[in-house]
């Protein structure tokens, strides 16, 4: 098939893959880059538009007799081969699968559930990327973002193993989520204070978003000024606080079982 061979990292379209790395070149662009087979065939299956597949002189040789060929030749898509060196510039990961992905942003969607995550001010993308893996594992369609970490960092979309492709991530800022509690949602935020309950107590009936905190400072004080509710889990006096990504998993699993 037909591809072009880059082998300088003074080229332009080297150096345009490499800016893809950084947000303010994927947003000027609306261009997003994500690395490994998984990802990639995650994509396809969830019709992504794809722009670019980018692979290794290594993975080319190794894969070009085979069915990822025939793949970029039915769905038409444009192929770079990079020398191994450049690639292994190119790419963020260690032991790297020799494949890097360019795909146009994904279309917002509008709010579809009434059980809603709310992350205020997530800043680890390996955090962020688990807790959209445990949202696609049980059932939460739709995950709210408040001043986090970009959700097309490479390190976010890694973390969520294709989950990404599947939750519907949308940015909000405060006056919007003053809209939702207007529209009739229920804000739970998750804090130790006197009026916590316990997660168990919790139904899980009707419209909520439930917001979860900054992984060092928890939840913001002016969204817990307009929260109706406050959550807490029940865990041992000898462990302080649980990881925010492990906190959101065991949430979203006691949402998916009261609402089999």
């Amino acid at each position: 098939m037909k591809y072009k061979f880059i082998e300088n990292k003074n080229n332009k379209t080297y150096k345009f893959f490499k800016s893809l790395f950084l947000k303010k070149y994927r947003e000027k662009n609306n261009l997003f880059i994500f690395e490994g087979k998984k990802l990639f065939k995650e994509a396809l299956m969830e019709n992504v538009i794809i722009e670019d597949v980018i692979c290794s002189e290594k993975f080319f040789k190794e894969n070009e007799f085979y069915k990822f060929f025939d793949i970029l030749q039915e769905k038409k898509l444009r192929l770079t081969v990079l020398s191994d060196a450049i690639f292994n510039s190119l790419t963020e990961m260690t032991n790297s699968e020799g494949i890097i992905t360019i795909s146009k942003f994904i279309k917002d969607i509008k709010i579809s559930s009434d059980n809603i995550i709310l992350l205020d001010k997530i800043n680890d993308p390996g955090n962020f990327g688990t807790i959209i893996r445990c949202a696609n594992a049980f059932g939460i369609k739709d995950i709210l973002t408040l001043d986090c970490v970009d959700k097309y960092n490479p390190k976010v979309l890694r973390a969520s193993m294709g989950g990404f492709f599947r939750v519907n991530i949308l940015k909000i800022d405060f006056n919007k989520l003053l809209d939702l509690k207007n529209y009739g949602y229920k804000i739970i935020s998750t804090t130790l204070n006197e009026k916590s309950k316990n997660l168990e107590k919790f139904s899980f009936a009707g419209k909520n978003i439930i917001v979860m905190g900054n992984e060092a400072n928890g939840v913001s004080k002016e969204i817990l000024e307009i929260s109706d509710e406050f959550l807490k889990i029940d865990i041992k006096n000898s462990m302080e606080s649980l990881n925010v990504s492990i906190a959101t998993a065991i949430i979203m699993n006691e949402i998916f079982k009261k609402n089999k």
